[in-house]
């Protein structure tokens, strides 16, 4: 069941077509991060969690580009990011940001288990 809601939750890994046609033919424009930033300071797990999650796609640049409400298991978005402690981090979708910043440093501990 949990599977379940996870998939639909997160969306499709399937890369858009159109949306992909379109970033070759427009101009890339400066992703808006959200302005309200999040803290999980005061949690050593969570802490390691966020140098985890900017780690995963492999440059340490304090950007998660995988979504850390998904355990890093699918690209985000600069769209559904939030900033965490410094680090920018890109959730797949508006859902998966919406789930996540409800309990950000239970969210972050939780890749760690």
């Amino acid at each position: 069941m949990f599977a379940l809601l996870f998939v639909i939750a997160c969306g499709s890994s399937e890369p858009d077509p159109a949306a992909a046609a379109a970033a070759k033919t427009a101009p890339a424009a400066p992703a808006a991060v959200e302005s309200a930033a999040l803290t999980v300071a005061t949690s050593p797990k969570a802490t390691e969690a966020l140098a985890v999650s900017d780690a995963a796609d492999g440059v340490e640049d304090k950007v998660a580009h995988k979504c850390a409400g998904c355990a890093l298991g699918m690209d985000g978005s600069a769209e559904h990011a939030v900033n965490v402690d410094g680090t920018t981090l890109h959730l797949c979708s508006a859902m998966c940001k919406e789930y996540f910043t409800k309990d950000p440093t239970g969210n972050l501990e939780s890749l760690l288990n």
